[in-house]
């Protein structure tokens, strides 16, 4: 960090911090305030990552504003390494200056709640933390926007002093909450269908991003390319040491546009010529920004598993739209990308995968789940069922069930809502917003509504 007085740097940390004002008013995402209640009790650092702009700052400042209703809010003290002020050549000798300067002039003898935002920006952070961790200087919370931020050295260096929470856009329930639409449960999806359904529309084109969803309609698209291009430049381009950014955005561009579909590295750089390890590269970055995940094709061979084509899902269909067009030919991959991403905010992405079998234009079921070593569900997603893609879709339910011995299974849809019996297998076809809110095959039957069959 370059030369910075200590009056200065107390400056900047009273811009930050709530000592002498009162908190924001934010919108509440009880899911993650319930995950850092239980860690609060643990005495350990707490690690908060995720994709820019997913609402780990703001979950930071929900608990800080938490603990001062026991705590006295000097004993608080959040450093945002996301300011070029503070982040600037910053080491370890850095953040021994900041907590030094803190104790001086505003906390010389309380307890220290620390809270560094985007600490990734701090060169070799984790061996101070774990220092001062382990010398109980504070109370630790951090947050980082790169899944490598506890990946390799970093992850052994403070190993079983930390517990992770992974921060994602906003599920569908979250969006309705974010809209002023309550949600108790499932008995509310009939009595508010329309309104969960318009919304949707609005979660279908526009993600989940907490800000996105908040700002007016004529903003929306903006602050999507905004971050989108921060990813590219700071998080990747910058970070990573390149200099291509046309290459770059032509590779994000392609994923996006032909997500949900089974790839390749050598399939990718073949279509763009680029350098297979060049390509190689550029996806690692890009999961390690948390922009794509990549989803396998489940075998009983791990060895099989590994080697087999892959899906890529966007962590939010804001940025898919951003660089496509929305039309009808693409809601039914959108739709797809929505359904994993609802499955990975549910914390079901460890045994989650897709089922192909026959290879190209062969039998496939768009996800099967998997509980302790055992397939529990099985799962299609398509815009509409109709005379055209029935037996495709049917087929592929059937042939996953079959395969694993399951009762039946689910076709998600916009909006169809019916009971199929083939081959003695129940199949329940739902609409995908009833699906987001929790609607489905484990929903008691009194609470499914009417049913019809085939």
């Amino acid at each position: 960090m370059r030369e910075l007085s200590k009056l200065t740097i107390l400056e900047i940390l009273q811009e930050w911090n709530y000592w002498n004002r009162e908190f924001e008013t934010y919108v509440q995402r009880p899911a993650y305030s319930s995950i850092l209640e239980r860690y609060r009790r643990s005495d350990e650092i707490i690690v908060l990552t995720g994709i820019r702009r997913s609402g780990k700052s703001t979950l930071l400042k929900q608990e800080m504003e938490h603990l001062a209703k026991s705590r006295d809010k000097k004993e608080l003290l959040y450093i945002n390494f996301e300011d070029p002020r503070l982040s600037e050549d910053a080491d370890p000798d850095t953040l021994d200056l900041l907590l030094e300067t803190y104790r001086e002039a505003i906390n010389p003898d309380g307890e220290v709640f620390l809270f560094l935002d985007e600490v990734q920006y701090v060169d070799r952070w984790e061996k101070w933390v774990r220092t001062a961790h382990d010398l109980k200087r504070a109370t630790i919370y951090i947050t980082g926007s790169s899944s490598k931020l506890l990946s390799g050295e970093v992850a052994s260096s403070i190993s079983g002093r930390y517990l992770q929470v992974t921060v994602y856009p906003l599920r569908f329930l979250e969006f309705l909450s974010f809209n002023d639409l309550e949600y108790r449960n499932i008995a509310d999806y009939s009595a508010k269908r329309r309104e969960i359904h318009q919304l949707f529309s609005d979660y279908l084109r526009y993600g989940g991003f907490p800000k996105v969803v908040l700002v007016d309609e004529d903003l929306k698209k903006e602050e999507i390319l905004s971050y989108f291009n921060t990813i590219l430049l700071h998080d990747i381009l910058a970070r990573y040491g390149l200099r291509n950014y046309d290459m770059l955005k032509k590779l994000v561009e392609y994923i996006l546009t032909n997500d949900t579909k089974q790839n390749s590295v050598h399939s990718i750089s073949k279509a763009l010529g680029y350098n297979y390890a060049t390509v190689s590269d550029y996806i690692a970055y890009l999961k390690a920004t948390y922009m794509i995940a990549e989803f396998r094709n489940y075998d009983y061979s791990l060895k099989k598993q590994l080697r087999s084509d892959v899906k890529y899902y966007c962590i939010d269909t804001g940025f898919v739209n951003a660089v496509s067009f929305l039309f009808s030919e693409n809601i039914g991959r959108l739709y797809e990308n929505i359904v994993y991403n609802e499955f990975i905010r549910r914390g079901q992405g460890t045994g989650l995968f897709y089922l192909n079998e026959g290879g190209k234009g062969g039998v496939e079921c768009d996800f099967i789940t998997q509980e302790m070593g055992r397939i529990t569900a099985a799962y299609q997603v398509c815009y509409e069922l109709h005379d055209r893609n029935m037996n495709r879709e049917v087929a592929g339910i059937v042939m996953a069930c079959k395969k694993f011995g399951l009762p039946g299974g689910t076709i998600i849809t916009e909006h169809q809502q019916k009971t199929i019996e083939v081959d003695g297998l129940r199949i329940e076809v739902v609409p995908i917003p009833a699906f987001l809110v929790g609607y489905g095959p484990t929903t008691p039957p009194k609470e499914r509504g009417l049913q019809y069959r085939l």
